[in-house]
């Protein structure tokens, strides 16, 4: 236990990750009353949203931005920004700031993401100060290792990468879940074989699941029929992967063309109410050109409520690769794929998780004309055969005891009994 009774450091990284701590959070509670947690909230470091992680936990909070460590944003890149600011000496410095951020030594550092500056700084300044440190498998689709860059602006940055990097100007980004954690927390066994083979030893790695998968285990909706007279009722995931350079910004437009135009061919013949929903790190210019080639109404949400209490009220859920047509599959309800086209992307990582998304015998559309006949299907009723199997490859066990197994190897890592 860590002088001064016992204590945990938690880093909020935007997305989910507030979500899946605060669960991992109340589950150690439950196990271990006294024990008190500080949450960092490193969403600043995101240059392009900024904004603060959602974080439901009672956690004492944190926020630290790139210009509280002395990091000039004057790019929207961090690592140009980090060599702006004196590269090495910069780094440092923001090493001592996470380090004072912390204060003292914790009985665990616990992440959900390992690959920044921020966050490789915070794993550094947790061990200077004798705090081991858990990286906590967020939700599905993580590659592990660099993936193979497929643009030209990321090919010349992968080659200038080991340059940069061998002379100390900057250091180096670690593959996922390989920045020298003394516990990693896999989602499935089959993401355990992937951290081994990436040189991450089997000992250091338990298999948990995903913390916010636990609320899925009760819920198990039905794609019931539609009762008569009552619309589809359609909820779209935006996925702002043009805006964060995952997919080329002409290939993203043209994938809302091709939905705007699927859907308003069957506007008047099927009944169906479209709702948009944002992603947490989403602006409503990721959906312009959907919008405005829209000729019905839409309704909008903001993505406040988890997509679980959504889908109550959901009958088929279109998207591209999101992990929210995942856990929408999860539930029992129908979803429909739009596929980005494998040389839109800039890497190929991100490539594979459409390639694996696209396979799982659910409807795909990659025409207005296959998006008109898929909805007429969905409409009555028809879904698609889905591979089980491949779902628990990247889900894991969805038991809703993620978060407990989650609480109990972290207890263990910091050497007390769950």
């Amino acid at each position: 236990m860590s002088e001064g009774g016992l204590s945990f450091a938690l880093v909020g990284t935007g997305g989910s990750s507030g979500r899946t701590l605060a669960a991992v959070e109340r589950s150690i509670r439950e196990r271990r009353p006294d024990a008190r947690f500080l949450f960092v909230d490193t969403q600043p470091f995101n240059l392009r949203t900024r904004g603060t992680t959602r974080y439901d936990g009672g956690g004492d909070v944190v926020l630290v931005s790139p210009e509280d460590c002395g990091i000039r944003s004057r790019t929207g890149s961090q690592t140009t920004n980090l060599l702006l600011s004196g590269g090495p000496i910069a780094y440092a410095r923001l090493v001592n700031r996470m380090a004072t951020l912390l204060g003292r030594r914790h009985d665990a550092l616990i992440l959900c993401h390992d690959r920044m500056y921020a966050e490789t700084g915070l794993v550094r300044a947790a061990h200077r100060l004798g705090t081991p440190t858990a990286l906590l498998q967020e939700g599905p689709f993580c590659a592990i290792g660099h993936g193979r860059p497929q643009n030209r602006t990321l090919r010349l940055k992968a080659a200038l990468a080991p340059v940069v990097n061998f002379g100390g100007l900057i250091p180096p980004i670690p593959d996922y879940g390989c920045a020298g954690h003394d516990k990693v927390l896999a989602a499935s066994s089959a993401y355990r074989d992937k951290w081994i083979a990436a040189g991450v030893s089997a000992e250091k790695i338990d298999v948990v699941g995903i913390p916010r998968y636990d609320a899925l285990a009760a819920l198990r909706l039905s794609p019931d029929p539609l009762p008569e007279g009552r619309p589809l009722r359609l909820l779209y995931l935006v996925q702002p992967f043009a805006a964060h350079g995952k997919v080329d910004a002409a290939a993203a437009e043209r994938l809302q063309q091709v939905f705007a135009e699927g859907l308003n061919r069957v506007v008047g013949d099927v009944p169906f109410e479209l709702t948009i929903r944002a992603h947490p790190r989403s602006g409503r210019d990721d959906v312009a050109t959907l919008a405005a080639q829209l000729t019905m109404p839409v309704i909008r949400d903001a993505g406040d409520a988890p997509l679980e209490a959504v889908l109550e009220h959901t009958d088929v859920v279109i998207g591209h690769y999101s992990s929210g047509l995942l856990e929408t599959l999860l539930l029992g309800r129908r979803i429909l794929c739009l596929p980005v086209p494998a040389d839109a992307f800039a890497e190929r990582s991100e490539a594979d998780k459409q390639l694996w998304m696209s396979g799982l015998g659910a409807p795909v559309a990659r025409t207005p004309g296959e998006v008109e006949i898929a909805l007429r299907r969905l409409s009555n009723g028809e879904g698609g055969a889905v591979s089980t199997e491949k779902l628990s490859e990247e889900a894991g066990l969805v038991d809703g005891q993620a978060a407990a197994r989650c609480a109990q190897s972290i207890l263990e890592l910091a050497g007390l009994k769950a």
